[in-house]
């Protein structure tokens, strides 16, 4: 992926995840498998049997996503994501299985329920973690359509003729399975469970004050920000034309057409923004609690829950669950500035300015005293200007930017006089005192 130089030099320090190593996993997964079984077995219905696998399959995609899972918020939101999907996938295997088997679902010696002690649990998810690229692909795939394979062993005992009607009913199956299950969920949870699929593996994954630019297969052209991932489906873009974001990125759409029809959705923190061919941007870091969406040309819909709002030319919006508004010109800077060549982080706190020269530049600047982080602080500089990110907020907060050892650090710039204010006035009290002695 082509990407545009920053001037900051790298820092060797790296940044702090909750997902450390696989002895991490394991203690949040001793922590969370009751609650993560219970969940779903709730959600699974009359197949309670398979939750073992969902939390199974859940934990491995955790893993897999543990560079972006930072704190415990994030960790339970994505672990009932997880489940959440992964519920939904074994019930539609579960579905064409009994279609396959007509109509009948499997019992006795057809039904192989797999072991609910967190022990075996694990076991199973070690394996995958551990094995080869090979071995850990067919785990999890084993993993995903255990439930489903236990249904069709019959299949095994049929002539030989029959294999290729067995083809030709599982082909239909799985279509008219697909339409049935687009039909009950709905095109936009359809295109959320398409998107959200732990199989598929980010297209392009943009590192810290790293800007690119990605073409997709229908034409469309982004130009990616720094710390984004971007998804790309399967059937992408004839089937669904669908993709989802972890980050931020700017969107030059084709319109639809007679080889294009479908709208180009963007799904971000499981909010939906379709275009119909537009040129807008979409803000969605996994911190943010929300996400922000700004058009060039044409219009976008926001779809927030069950709140569809059209977001026009020139317009920016803020979307959260439920609700959308017209940004202020202050997030409107802070999300997208980036796109004119500058980064800004108005009234603020040093917290926030020092997690931007971070992703921005490639600074990782820590503040061992950490009231300081909650002192306040802005940044608006050339994206080209590192020295004078720097120097911006040494001034807003009254910090100073210095190097211990190999570590950049910023400090309270007001100690020092603070010390000798209070020197002087100790001093001025005792002279006072003693004027008083002599004059008894």
């Amino acid at each position: 992926m082509p990407t545009d130089a920053r001037s900051a030099s790298p820092s060797p320090l790296s940044k702090p995840t909750l997902i450390a190593d696989e002895a991490a996993l394991k203690r949040i997964f001793d922590a969370q498998f009751e609650a993560c079984l219970a969940s779903a077995k709730s959600q699974l219905a009359d197949a309670p049997v398979l939750a073992p696998r969902v939390v199974e399959t859940t934990f491995i995609s955790i893993w897999k996503q543990r560079g972006t899972i930072a704190t415990q918020d994030q960790l339970k939101a994505a672990l009932n994501d997880e489940i959440r999907h992964g519920s939904a996938r074994a019930l539609s295997r579960r579905s064409a299985a009994g279609r396959f088997a007509g109509g009948k679902q499997a019992t006795g010696s057809h039904s192989a329920a797999p072991s609910e002690a967190p022990a075996d649990v694990w076991a199973n998810i070690h394996k995958t973690l551990n094995a080869s690229s090979a071995e850990a692909h067919a785990a999890l795939d084993k993993a995903g359509r255990h439930e489903a394979a236990s249904h069709m062993k019959f299949a095994a005992k049929k002539k030989n003729w029959f294999v290729p009607v067995l083809i030709l009913v599982v082909a239909v199956g799985v279509s008219v399975g697909g339409v049935m299950y687009v039909s009950r969920l709905g095109v936009d949870d359809a295109t959320l469970a398409a998107v959200s699929n732990t199989a598929i593996q980010p297209l392009v994954t943009s590192s810290p004050g790293q800007i690119g630019s990605l073409a997709l297969p229908d034409g469309s052209q982004l130009k990616i920000g720094p710390e984004t991932k971007v998804f790309v489906p399967d059937g992408f873009p004839k089937k669904i034309r669908a993709i989802r974001l972890e980050g931020a990125a700017q969107f030059q759409v084709d319109p639809t057409s007679a080889i294009m029809p479908l709208p180009f959705r963007v799904v971000a923190k499981r909010m939906h923004v379709i275009s119909t061919g537009t040129s807008f941007a979409v803000s969605a870091y996994p911190g943010d609690s929300a996400i922000f969406v700004t058009v060039k040309e044409g219009s976008v819909d926001i779809k927030s829950g069950k709140t569809v709002t059209e977001v026009k030319a020139n317009q920016s919006a803020f979307a959260d669950r439920g609700t959308t508004r017209e940004a202020t010109a202050d997030e409107r800077a802070a999300a997208f500035n980036w796109l004119d060549g500058r980064i800004t982080i108005p009234n603020s706190t040093l917290r926030q300015v020092d997690a931007g020269l971070s992703r921005w530049f490639n600074m990782d600047v820590k503040v061992p005293d950490l009231p300081l982080l909650d002192r306040p602080a802005s940044l608006d500089v050339p994206l080209d200007s590192s020295l004078l990110a720097i120097h911006q907020v040494e001034k807003s907060a009254n910090v100073k930017f210095v190097y211990e050892g190999e570590t950049k650090v910023f400090r309270d710039a007001t100690p020092a006089a603070k010390a000798s204010g209070a020197a002087a006035k100790g001093g001025a009290a005792k002279g006072a005192k003693s004027g008083a002695k002599k004059k008894k």
